[in-house]
């Protein structure tokens, strides 16, 4: 193992978002969505929300009804939280929006519908193709209607002049289409995009001038795209469906431009475009990192890309002063079919924890990108989540409640509510948590915590501004103590790496005992922090990645495991993890292991499986070669040889192996990947 390496997972932190002092929300006020249905669900349809000129909030939510079965439930919503009015819609309404009087647009399924400001009345309801389906809706001020999505048949009544008017391809496929219709309902232009490729769009959005903007991905890395656009091939393999972004003439006639949205194979989630035309395009990587990128009105250049790691967008709105909201999903997969919280969100003026099983977060991004508060939203679980904007800087989101949220006030009729609406206002007096979230510092899960487990622990005020390390040795060990920083398990001080103010790198101590719950403190220049409980397992393992996804491996000969490097088949490869529970005989809390090495008390397979999300797949397993503790590292950190078998060369098309740890019975890691060599 390069010494280098290991000082690299120990001692180094995440960078740091920079915020504005002066711009930080606190909640106003946060409400269950009264239950107006027999029953409401998650499962029938996805939130969506849209406000007016006057500030009142409309919600878009699923539940079921004696009286028609499934069905969505429309919702007025006061500025303050109180319901105005609510209806059932039709079963298939899945997204809306709301022009400036409070007229709602409802689109789903292959129809927009446009209901009037009393919610009971529809005012029309227009069919858009036998086998269209609507991934996006919006309306202007004009209270003309704009949706995107796509048609399996070549069904679409695209008008003249439209800037498409074939259908891009024959037989089955995907067809992306952009409308706009009349405040009458009918069609004023409706065109299909993407020349002779198969897309999916999954949003649109509109500027002042009534340009439309669509954003999806397509099959097809012969997306067509203009001259000069920012990125004109995607230079990604067409099965990781690269993103794009196309932006239409306002009468719908011709492309202003169509672009790639990015080399990496990134993911399209939401869009909001200001007036001038500058648009943000929300999108996700596999692992979860969030990417906003602002694009100019030519489409020519990106203005920034901001990267918020350890979360998937959901939602993105805009203010009038360019501020950009996001609602992102702050959690990881973990194998055996479970998600956690992800630690290594990057908080600024959280204003709560994270929660140990995953929860929503809320970011908020000046017009160039930069970060200006990043938050966990208290009380939510990992679900479907909206997000608008409202006056003065403010937001409305819409989300889950776990079992302990507490709502400000509590409406009778909404208890058993499956849904809140919280609201964020500007509040210079906002209280916030300095430690916001601890984890494996391997994979960031932070479900739990065991024995000799290396801990990242995030938030803000948690230490000095510059990062600092000890000088240690055999005999020394690591420090309990560093640049006037403590951490403490059940008042027990734990052996540091590495303090920051923003992260803090530690070991869980030897004498936890697991079912045991431990409460994790810091205390910095004699100041004490917020405390976080964790249950204490025998084992909670993670292995060290690169980037999220490929696993820090080396071959016997030291050399690093890469594309160009990959392993070969019947090759031992070694990897590097923590969590891997007790060894024995038992180390002092901190200490360097030297020869002889001792050993772990639980075994280690390797499996080889995919996320189905209900449930692993699993393909196969086997032992590790060599599963203990790494020689000449601190006590807590791992190594497992493990040997390449043909199995797995070549499970997936050749090239690389999914894989988890699983410790024990119950202990499983994050996924990763090994390049391995086709054959």
């Amino acid at each position: 193992m390069p010494k280098a390496f290991l000082t690299l997972v120990l001692l180094t932190a995440t960078t740091s978002l920079a915020a504005a002092q002066s711009f930080l929300l606190g909640i106003d006020y946060s409400v269950r969505i009264p239950n107006r249905l027999d029953q409401m669900s998650a499962s029938i349809t996805p939130l969506s929300m849209g406000t007016d000129s006057s500030g009142y909030v409309y919600v878009l939510v699923g539940g079921f009804s004696s009286e028609t079965g499934m069905t969505p439930l429309l919702m007025k919503l006061s500025p303050a939280g109180d319901t105005v009015y609510w209806s059932l819609v039709d079963p298939s309404a899945s997204a809306i929006a709301v022009d400036p009087a409070g007229n709602v647009y409802l689109a789903g399924g292959n129809f927009v519908e446009k209901w009037n400001t009393d919610g009971k009345t529809p005012m029309y309801k227009t069919t858009i193709s036998a086998n269209a389906s609507i991934a996006g809706i919006a309306v202007d001020a004009a209270g003309r209607a704009y949706a995107t999505g796509w048609t399996t048949a070549p069904d679409l009544a695209t008008t003249p002049g439209a800037a498409q008017q074939t259908s891009p391809v024959a037989g089955h496929g995907f067809r992306a289409f952009a409308l706009r219709l009349k405040t009458d309902g009918t069609f004023d232009y409706a065109t299909y995009l993407g020349g002779g490729s198969q897309a999916r769009p999954a949003a649109i959005a509109m500027d002042a001038s009534a340009s439309a903007y669509v954003l999806g991905n397509t099959v097809s890395a012969g997306f067509p795209t203009t001259p000069g656009a920012y990125l004109t091939a995607s230079g990604i393999p067409n099965n990781m469906l690269p993103s794009f972004l196309t932006r239409l003439s306002p009468d719908g006639s011709s492309i202003i431009y169509s672009t790639f949205t990015d080399k990496n194979g990134f993911q399209p989630c939401c869009l909001v475009v200001d007036a001038a035309g500058n648009a943000v395009a929300g999108l996700v990587s596999n692992p979860s990192t969030s990417e906003l990128l602002r694009f100019n009105p030519q489409g020519t250049a990106v203005l920034f890309s901001t990267a918020i790691p350890a979360s998937a967008p959901r939602n993105l709105a805009l203010d009038s002063a360019g501020n950009i909201y996001a609602v992102l999903a702050a959690g990881i997969p973990i194998g055996g079919g479970g998600t956690e919280g992800a630690a290594n969100f990057p908080v600024k003026n959280s204003l709560a924890t994270c929660d140990p099983n995953a929860s929503l977060a809320l970011a908020a991004l000046d017009a160039n990108g930069n970060i200006l508060q990043a938050t966990y939203i208290p009380g939510s679980e990992l679900s479907t989540a909206a997000v608008v904007s409202g006056a003065n800087s403010s937001a409305y989101v819409l989300a889950a409640p776990t079992q302990s949220y507490t709502p400000t006030s509590e409406p009778s009729e909404s208890a058993g509510g499956l849904w809140f609406l919280a609201h964020f206002v500007q509040s210079p007096a906002a209280q916030v948590v300095s430690l916001a979230c601890e984890g494996n510092s391997a994979s960031y899960a932070s479900a739990a915590v065991s024995p000799g487990e290396i801990v990242s622990l995030f938030g803000n005020g948690l230490g000095p501004a510059v990062g600092a390390q000890p000088q240690v040795d055999a005999q020394s060990g690591f420090p309990k103590q560093l640049a006037g920083v403590q951490v403490t398990f059940n008042g027990i001080p734990a052996p540091l790496l590495y303090v920051q103010d923003a992260q803090i790198n530690a070991i869980a101590p030897w004498s936890l005992q697991s079912g045991d719950t431990a409460q994790i403190c810091v205390v910095y220049d004699a100041a004490p922090t917020n405390c976080l409980s964790r249950p204490v397992l025998d084992a909670h393992p993670g292995v060290f990645t690169e980037d999220g996804t490929y696993a820090v491996a080396f071959s016997l000969d030291g050399t690093r495991n890469s594309a160009s490097n990959p392993a070969q088949v019947g090759s031992i490869v070694s990897l590097y993890a923590t969590g891997l529970g007790p060894i024995h005989p038992a180390q002092p809390d901190g200490s360097i292991i030297e020869l002889p090495l001792p050993a772990d008390v639980l075994s280690t397979q390797l499996d080889w499986q995919i996320p189905t999300g209900i449930g692993p797949e699993i393909f196969g397993s086997e032992p590790a070669e060599y599963a203990g503790p790494a020689p000449f590292a601190v006590a807590g950190f791992s190594q497992i040889n493990m040997v390449v078998p043909d199995t797995y060369a070549c499970a997936f098309g050749c090239g690389w192996a999914p894989l988890i740890l699983q410790v024990g019975s119950t202990g499983f890691s994050n996924y990763f990947l090994v390049q391995v060599a086709g054959h």
